[in-house]
């Protein structure tokens, strides 16, 4: 099945050997946390800490995945490091990405639910903005379920916003999919898609560069949270 038509039904895809083990290994050179450094599960705005990650970003071998679904005009608008393993290890129940992160909070009609992460604004915009938006997960180490791979129940993308209490239920109705993957591998997927995961059970990490794009400016005065950078 084509991209664009997997995204458009299933609403992800896995694209195998996007990176080559030599770029594998400097993300993960660059990404490795000092050993006298208290463990995070994650590091936010990760283009602005990190120079090489904005090239990879800005790379064919993502722009080539991101462009024919957005088109020419896609940008990043947030980017994340995930980081599961012994010492820093969650689950994650069943849930849509529905907020998005801002530069500043505007009160602007359709856009609500205001949080604050790491002095970063989030809320949720309604949802027309959330499907025009595209989530790009390169992975640095292989996942499967032992270690925290993602859980995602296709095509329930197009079901719209649910409510958070109707996320399990509609999981269970629908079923679910392991996304496996290797390192290297990248996995693109729709935010409206419901997803999820396990705590890790093996000592294995699960390092993932997590990027969002869009193509489209929020209304003004709101401007996307790493638009530009």
């Amino acid at each position: 099945m084509a991209l664009q038509q997997q995204l458009t039904e299933q609403g992800f895809a896995i694209v195998p050997n996007r990176l080559d083990s030599g770029q594998i290994a400097t993300l993960r050179q660059l990404l490795t946390q000092p050993p006298d450094h208290k463990p995070v599960p994650g590091i936010r705005g990760l283009l602005d800490k990190y120079p090489l990650l904005r090239q990879l970003a800005n790379s064919p071998a993502i722009r080539e995945l991101v462009e024919p679904i957005l088109g020419p005009d896609a940008a990043i608008i947030r980017s994340v490091f995930f980081n599961k393993s012994p010492t820093t290890n969650w689950q994650v129940a069943w849930h849509q990405d529905l907020a998005i992160a801002v530069k500043a909070q505007h009160e602007v009609a359709g856009f609500s639910g205001w949080s604050c992460k790491e002095t970063i604004p989030y809320m949720q915009p309604p949802v027309a903005i959330l499907q025009t938006l595209l989530t790009v997960r390169i992975h640095l180490d292989a996942a499967d379920d032992s270690n925290g791979a993602l859980w995602v129940v296709p095509g329930s993308h197009t079901l719209g916003r649910l409510p958070a209490q109707q996320a399990a239920s509609v999981a269970k109705a629908r079923g679910k999919q392991l996304c496996a993957v290797q390192a290297g591998d990248v996995m693109l997927f729709r935010p409206l898609l419901l997803h999820a995961s396990k705590k890790a059970v093996s000592d294995c990490q699960r390092r993932v560069i997590h990027l969002e794009f869009s193509a489209t400016p929020l209304p003004e005065p709101l401007v996307w949270a790493e638009w530009g950078i």
